[in-house]
């Protein structure tokens, strides 16, 4: 069974030794890691977006936070009565790309090349991910695998926070795994302060604060006291409540309402559940927007956001109780477009690029996903039955509930591949789990041999 240096820290021999080698203190492999990984981004973006890249869709939303940030104009977007202020997305990727629009302007491009810089930097968040839950082995493998993950490289492409997102939760689930195996306060407040940033990057990351509060509830308990265990997990919901809340306050001062993240949730419920979205052929379990359609357009018309967002939650509602024969076979459709093996099938963003581009045009003979799907999916499969018959199972599990927490949303919001973007990089550390359980057995079955006697 794969070591786990959760439980089996390195000695302090072996530390020092560490510490002494002179070729430890640059981490070569960690800056190739991300070269690689920034080369075949950049190379994609350009090939799926062109030098001359134009925003759309929401990708336009974020482009245009951005810019009126960058010009001092506040967190606001163009509307029929001049500039408003909006909750509709997230700010933490608007924020950052309005530092780079200060120094190089308006570029569009050069905040596609800002998302693949983020893109660059997750596998080696991944490897420091699997070195403190799996060990160097795994840690390897994990990182290679998703410095050339296509979904991963592909979606660099986009204006959209994945990318920045798939970052900031490694990252988080480093610190998670760090504090439960060290249990210290302030580790429990700086976690929950890096849960926090990653809900303001994704408001679908306001999950992950109690998943992990109840995941780390046993392991805890083994080593501190009742009552320091309920204090350290309390630190961690006051470490969210510190990073989201000024946020919050911000929506209430402006909007005059409660949104704690964002004034998109009742609007990707509805986006997901409508007669569109249920019923069209080839399309049933995706999304459909429904702002500019009949008859929600009409009933969406003139309200405040946060009216309108509610608004849309009640018609989705109403429109899935409406239907519950149906949800049966919408549930299977959506499930199956969030794992789906090929890139097409979904919306442009599971295209990656605009039409008529370089990379649109090689999508039409190979799918860059399937290939790998085909290759990688079953390795995974194998590492998380590997992680389940693990001892240390109950440490280890973090990045499974994690991905079947995502999974469990794909239940009421679609199938799409931008959901599905986060939890790829745990994917491939199951399958790189999956790759060394392989390697370990068929080096334990060498030596089986080599003890069988020679005649």
């Amino acid at each position: 069974m794969l070591r786990s240096p959760m439980t089996d820290p390195p000695s302090p021999r072996a530390r020092g030794t560490h510490r002494a080698e002179p070729g430890r203190a640059v981490p070569w492999e960690a800056l190739a890691m991300v070269l690689v990984a920034f080369a075949l981004r950049a190379l994609g973006a350009w090939a799926a977006q062109g030098r001359n890249a134009t925003p759309s869709g929401s990708e336009a939303d974020y482009d245009a936070l951005a810019w009126n940030l960058a010009r001092g104009l506040g967190f606001g977007l163009q509307g029929a009565a001049g500039l408003h202020p909006t909750a509709l997305h997230p700010p933490v990727l608007p924020f950052v790309t309005s530092l780079l629009y200060r120094v190089t302007g308006h570029d569009f491009f050069a905040a596609l090349l800002l998302q693949c810089a983020a893109g660059a930097l997750v596998p080696v968040a991944l490897a420091l991910f699997a070195r403190a839950t799996w060990g160097s082995v795994v840690a390897r493998v994990a990182g290679w695998l998703a410095a050339v993950h296509p979904l991963l490289v592909g979606f660099c492409g986009c204006m959209l926070p994945g990318s920045l997102f798939a970052l900031l939760m490694l990252v988080a689930l480093s610190a998670s795994a760090d504090w439960v195996k060290t249990p210290r306060p302030a580790r429990a407040l700086g976690t929950g302060l890096l849960w926090g940033l990653a809900i303001l990057t994704h408001p679908i990351a306001l999950m992950m604060p109690p998943l992990v509060a109840a995941w780390s509830w046993f392991p805890l308990g083994l080593t501190l006291a009742s009552r320091d265990r309920v204090r350290q997990v309390a630190l961690l919901l006051l470490g969210v409540a510190l990073a989201v809340g000024p946020w919050t306050l911000r929506n209430a001062r402006e909007l005059h309402a409660f949104v704690p993240v964002t004034t998109g949730g009742g609007r990707a419920l509805l986006e997901a559940n409508n007669a569109l979205a249920w019923n069209a052929p080839g399309a049933r379990g995706g999304t459909v927007r429904v702002d500019a359609i009949k008859p929600w357009a009409s009933r969406l018309r003139g309200l405040s956001e946060p009216a309108a967002d509610a608004l849309c939650g009640v018609m989705a509602r109403e429109f899935m109780d409406a239907h519950r024969a149906d949800w049966p076979a919408v549930a299977a459709a959506r499930l199956g477009r969030f794992w789906r093996l090929r890139a097409a099938g979904g919306s442009p963003v599971g295209r990656w690029s605009r039409a008529g581009s370089a990379l649109d045009r090689m999508h039409a003979p190979f799918d860059p996903l399937l290939a790998w799907s085909v290759v990688v999916l079953p390795l995974a499969l194998f590492g998380a039955f590997t992680l389940l018959a693990s001892p240390k199972r109950i440490f280890l599990a973090l990045s499974l509930l994690t991905i079947a927490a995502f999974t469990a949303t794909a239940l009421p919001c679609g199938g799409a591949l931008s959901l599905r973007v986060p939890i790829e990089p745990l994917v491939v550390l199951h399958a790189a789990v999956g790759v060394a359980a392989l390697w370990k057995r068929r080096g334990g079955r060498r030596a089986r041999l080599e003890l069988v006697p020679r005649h």
